[in-house]
Formats: C-alpha cells, structure tokens, sequence
C-alpha cells in the first residue's frame, strides 16, 4: 500500500498521533519524533510550509511487519521469500505535477544541534548507468535551492555506478524518491545481489507489481505514487564536505568528502506528504538491521542449525546486538550458532542464543534467558577481529572485540534443577472484557 494509504490505516485504528499545534523542521519536530519514539506521527501545520510531514511511521518491529500486512514471527521468511522470487515493474499513469528545482519548498528537518545542516532522511534513491539499477537509502545534506551532498558509501552499488560515471567523465542521472510505500523502503535498505533491483524485492513484498513512470528530466523511472520526488544528477568533478551527522549509534558520524548533486526538478503528488525519519530513531535502526536478518538467517541454516527467529536490537543500534532463537538438538548448538551469526554478519559485536520460546524482539525475555541460562564458560570471546566502525570502543576502520553467550537450557536437565529450569504458566483463559 502507499504512504498516505498507510497513514490512513493507521488513523482509523487510532495508532496515529496528530500534532496540529504549527511546528518548526529546525529541531522541534526531531525533538516530538524522539519523544513520541516507536509511535506513528502526522504534522498538520509545518511554519513556513504548506505541506504536512509524518513520521515514525514504521518505528516497532509491529509496525515495520504490518506494513506489508505480516506478523512479526513470518518477517524473515517474507523477506526470504521476496529476494528468492522477486516481482515485477510496470508502467502506469504520471500523476505527478512538477516544479522548478527549489528545494525551500520542502519542509527537510535539522534534527540535532550539531547537525552541518537540514538532511533528507527517508529517501529511496534510484540510479541506473549502463544496464545496471540500483534502489537504496542515503541520506542528503541540503547546500542550497538546487544542490545537495550525499553520503555514497564505499563497496555499495550507489557508489560503483558514481565510480563507473566519473572515470568518464559523465553525471549520474538520479530520482530521491520521498513517502514512498514502506515496501519500497524496505527493500531499499536491503543489500542483496547487485543483479536484483530492489524494486522488484518490493514488488514481491506487495503481491503486485511496482507501478513507475519515466522522469522528465532522465530516463529514470520512479514509482507512480511516491509523494516527493526530486530529479538529479551526481557531478563527476564536484564534492564537498559531508557531516556532522547523527548516525545508528546516536553520535556523530565522522565528517567526510562526499560527491555534490545538482537538482533539475521537483515532482511532487496533489497535496504531497514530506516523510521524515530521525536519524538514530527506532525506525533508522530497524530499517538498517530487519533486512539483514535474512543473511544471517541463512548462514545460521548453513551450519546446521535449526533456526526459530533473528532479530537486531535497537538498543545495539539495530547493527552490533544480535539475538537468535534456536530449537536445540545437541549441546554445542548454542556455541555453533555464535560462530554463524558472526560469519552471516561481520559488524555484529554481542551475540545472544536462546530457545525458541523466547521471544527475541522482547528484551526483557531474552534478558531473563541470558540471566538464567548462561552459564560462564558458555560464551565465545573474539578480540582485536574485523567488526563495525560503527563501534565506538572499536578503531575507525572497526577493528575491534566480540562476545557471545549460549543462553540456552541444557538439553539434559538434573532432576533436582527440573522445576528452576521451566517458567510457571497461567492456563486459565481470562477474557478482560468479562470482567470491565
């Protein structure tokens, strides 16, 4: 479904919070986003803007999987699923109207105090050179009405396309496409084989194909009902610097020389929607770790073991803190499945094993099975090994340590540590409405 279809969802089952007070991009609206942090928000009156702008949009893990209408527990078979067997793209009818290249009519946030600027957040940008497509989540400084900064980032397939442009000389006609529908943006925080285009991930994602139509400035084609796009180019021979900026850890990212993009033209819908998503939010954590479960799902497989669930905590920053769900069949599984999850993801820096009936997106389960359970010796200690820079205790080309706890029960139990080892349940079914 699209964004304003899925803000229209969510309204009617009262899971949107509306702000009608007139509030500011510079920092009041990061500053409501954060407090109102795992809960979907709509801006009415933005000062100086005459379009409305939401967030949060898919800031829990409930909300991430039912936006493309699944539970939470069929997320990585889902995904799964789409990248194995991807959709189609069709054309459909241009609805867009478009405007001159002037980025001030966008209402784009400023969200920390140290922030260089007013950043795009919640874009997917779409690039095509010679035969070769790419979708993908960058975040954009603005510099002036038509130009911005992007953060390319190096071994991405973004990046390989800019390379392949400049060593001819040539600009990298681009679309910054903004409010998409949340299955495009999950599948453009996805990193999958550089033959796949993500659009076709997304397609699977909704049963349907993906609807685009043509830019008028390049031959890039975009999805018919994203909100906002912005028509562009990458220089060959242009950078400058990029950052400060608040990245998944919640602290500066470093300052960097990054490619200039020149603007060509604005696309907007009838009565657009701005999307925002705050940087070191709930929903940049989970959009960066969720689609890399599926990786690290497979290699857990690989080795053998019999995998239940994978999730990426937001409180490791959706990147450095893994917890798996296994169904135990031999003793040292705890221990193997460590081992594969670091293979699946090098960035990771704690792991978590637990039993399948923990359920790994509640971190007070898993906090009572890694107390329990572990038992020390059960662990796995890496140092000085290839990890994240993201890791502030780690160097800055994330070298750094990694720990692992098998917080699994042992398969054989004593018979007097029987009655420690299983939770009490309550089997009584009380319906709340009986008694209201």
């Amino acid at each position: 479904m699209g964004l304003r279809t899925y803000v229209e969802k969510l309204s009617d089952e009262n899971r949107l919070i509306r702000i009608s007070k007139p509030v500011s991009t510079d920092y009041e609206i990061a500053a409501l986003m954060k407090k109102l942090d795992g809960k979907p928000v709509f801006f009415d009156i933005i000062e100086g803007y005459e379009m409305p702008v939401v967030g949060n949009v898919l800031s829990s893990m409930d909300l991430l999987a039912q936006s493309i209408g699944i539970r939470k527990e069929d997320w990585i078979s889902t995904m799964t699923k789409a990248i194995e067997n991807p959709g189609e793209i069709v054309h459909g009818n241009n609805r867009f109207k478009y405007l001159e290249p002037n980025l001030d009519v966008l209402p784009i946030l400023t969200h920390y105090p140290k922030d260089s600027g007013s950043y795009i957040t919640s874009d997917v940008l779409l690039a095509e050179f010679e035969n070769r497509r790419n979708a993908s989540v960058h975040r954009l400084l603005k510099l002036g009405k038509d130009r911005m900064v992007g953060r390319i980032v190096e071994g991405r397939d973004l990046h390989a396309m800019y390379t392949a442009a400049k060593q001819q000389n040539k600009e990298l006609p681009i679309a910054i496409t903004l409010g998409n529908k949340p299955s495009i943006l999950i599948a453009g925080s996805t990193t999958v084989p550089r033959d796949l285009y993500e659009l076709k991930i997304a397609s699977a994602l909704e049963g349907r194909p993906i609807e685009v139509v043509r830019g008028k400035t390049s031959n890039i084609e975009y999805p018919v009902d994203s909100e906002i796009v912005i028509e562009g180019k990458i220089q060959p021979d242009e950078t400058t610097k990029e950052g400060p900026f608040v990245d998944l850890t919640e602290t500066y990212d470093v300052v960097r020389e990054q490619p200039v993009i020149v603007v060509d033209t604005i696309a907007i819908q009838e009565k657009p929607i701005y999307q925002a998503l705050l940087p070191g939010g709930n929903e940049h954590k989970l959009l960066m770790g969720q689609p890399r479960t599926p990786t690290i799902y497979k290699a857990l497989v690989s080795s053998g073991i019999d995998v239940a669930n994978v999730f990426l905590t937001e409180g490791g920053s959706g990147w450095l803190d893994a917890v798996v769900s296994i169904r135990k069949k031999n003793e040292d599984d705890g221990k193997r499945a460590i081992g594969a999850v670091i293979n699946g993801h090098k960035s990771v820096k704690k792991i978590t094993v637990v039993d399948e009936d923990v359920d790994v997106t509640n971190p007070h389960e898993v906090n009572y099975a890694l107390t329990m359970y572990w038992k020390a010796g059960n662990e796995i200690i890496q140092r000085n090994v290839k990890g994240s820079s993201l890791d502030p205790m780690g160097t800055p080309d994330g070298i750094g340590d990694k720990i692992g706890f098998d917080a699994t029960k042992p398969l054989q139990v004593p018979e007097d540590k029987k009655g420690k080892m299983n939770k009490a349940k309550i089997v009584f079914q009380a319906d709340l409405k009986n008694y209201t």
